[in-house]
């Protein structure tokens, strides 16, 4: 290796691991995110689960790629003709199966 390949790797090495903490955050915050028993949740975890690339998702909703990171970290809402877009997007079911009501007769 040379000199300056070795200067260059000790650099891009050091970034990475100042990033890696941040990142490991990042990652948990999208994980409990994604484990929300909501709507957003199940969407989010579509939105995980999808073939699709996020930038292409993310212009399908007609929003930008830190808009939907935002989203699926849990830091951002959208509202709904956004949510509707990303839906169609990833093919989200149109309902989520529910317990039925208890029946307050």
């Amino acid at each position: 290796m040379t000199p300056e390949i070795r200067d260059r790797w000790a650099r891009a090495k050091e970034e990475t691991e100042r990033e890696l903490p941040e990142l490991r955050a990042l990652g948990e915050h999208m994980r409990e995110a994604a484990a929300e028993d909501t709507l957003s949740g199940h969407l989010r975890r579509a939105i995980h689960r999808s073939a699709h690339e996020l930038a292409d998702t993310a212009t399908a909703a007609g929003i930008s790629t830190s808009e939907l990171n935002e989203f699926l970290a849990g830091e951002r809402t959208l509202r709904s003709d956004v949510l509707d877009r990303l839906a169609a997007a990833v093919d989200f079911p149109q309902t989520i199966s529910q317990p039925a009501a208890a029946d307050n007769a």
